[in-house]
């Protein structure tokens, strides 16, 4: 639950990070001939090739490495692009890394979601790749409708759709299961 509540408080965080990241460093400017139609669908600032450490108190937490931040405040939106993340622990170690495509994060409904080949290890060597995975706030939980595979050590499952604690500890893959499992940490419905 510890573990959670952090994966829940550092995407606020992350949320934060990339909206003040986004801020002010290149405004888009009208392009020619684009005009003044829509200009929600100008992004109110981007930033490129940028590095965010987010942090609690004076210890690092998460790195998150991208490309390019996008960030529509009337949409409450702020994109990247070739994601890295790094979570850190206690003593500073990586204790799990994420990396994706792509990813949105919705300030207001505190909700991230990655996009495009996202492949989630954890400390303990547990990886899961799918093409799509959403931070729930409510649950405090990974979800996917997507096709995952998940694998620890020799266990391997695959499946459509799943649901995850932060850490991947417990997991729960929905429909069209299929692999070999040789501990009782994979749930199927």
């Amino acid at each position: 639950m510890a573990a959670d509540k952090h994966m829940s408080r550092r995407l606020i965080i992350l949320a934060v990070a990339l909206a003040m990241a986004g801020c002010g460093e290149r405004p888009v400017s009208n392009r020619a001939g684009s005009g003044s139609a829509d200009s929600t669908l100008k992004p109110d600032s981007e930033v490129f090739g940028a590095t965010v450490h987010l942090y609690d108190r004076e210890r690092v937490t998460t790195a998150i490495r991208a490309d390019r931040i996008v960030r529509f405040e009337a949409k409450d939106s702020t994109m990247g692009y070739v994601l890295h993340v790094d979570f850190f622990d206690s003593l500073g170690q990586i204790s799990s890394n994420l990396i994706g495509d792509s990813g949105v994060i919705r300030e207001r409904s505190s909700t991230l979601e990655v996009f495009g080949r996202v492949i989630v290890v954890t400390e303990d060597s547990a990886r899961l790749e799918t093409d799509f995975l959403r931070w729930n706030p409510e649950t405090e939980k990974i979800e996917s409708d997507a096709y995952v595979k998940f694998t620890r050590g020799d266990d391997l499952m695959t499946g459509w759709g799943m649901e995850a604690d932060s850490d991947l500890g417990r997991l729960k893959i929905r429909r069209q299961v299929s692999g070999t499992v040789s501990r009782n940490q994979i749930e199927t419905e």
